[in-house]
């Protein structure tokens, strides 16, 4: 998804920009057809991703890995 590209460029900190950016993969995931119905966390199962929580923590883990 678009959402994943330039993720460590543009970061957000604040509560309610990690909640919309959130939704929009939400309602991304339901546009998908046959799985539109079912719950989020099995949607992302399904299409093999991760929260955006989970993936920025990943990133953030990645760019320490390569400074140490």
């Amino acid at each position: 998804m678009l959402i994943r590209y330039a993720i460590q460029a543009w970061s957000p900190y604040l509560k309610k920009d990690i909640e919309y950016l959130e939704k929009v993969q939400r309602r991304a995931t339901k546009l998908v057809k046959g799985i539109g119905s079912m719950p989020y966390s099995k949607r992302l199962d399904v299409l093999k991703l991760t929260t955006l929580e989970k993936r920025r923590l990943r990133g953030y883990l990645i760019e320490v890995y390569k400074l140490l």
